[in-house]
């Protein structure tokens, strides 16, 4: 095909259209309790719930949350509190006082 250069028309390309993800992130309009109650829970379980729980509570910006772990062997309450040791966002953590729970209860402030 011959065409004569005046009839050429030049054309920019489309712009290519970028994908963009969109991440959901609770905020206080979600409902977190105040405390988690992790009695019966096995090990691994029970720290994989922690973490989620703590995750929710900083989302919702409550400074002080408890967790239940019970008396028993003591198990739990050390691997809660060795993972609340090495967690950045824990400010503090304590047994809770009598009228909480005593040493079945561990009481986080969060920063």
């Amino acid at each position: 095909m011959k065409l004569d250069e005046s009839d050429l028309e030049y054309i920019k390309p489309e712009k290519q259209k970028q994908t963009v993800s969109v991440n959901a992130v609770r905020g206080r309009d979600s409902h977190v309790k105040l405390e988690l109650d992790l009695r019966g829970e096995r090990y691994e379980d029970a720290l994989i719930r922690t973490e989620k729980y703590l995750d929710d509570a900083i989302l919702a910006n409550y400074p002080r949350v408890s967790i239940i772990h019970g008396k028993g062997t003591g198990v739990l309450r050390q691997a809660i509190q060795q993972y609340l040791k090495n967690h950045s966002r824990v400010k503090n953590y304590r047994f809770g006082e009598a009228g909480e729970g005593g040493h079945g209860v561990t009481v986080v402030e969060l920063k």
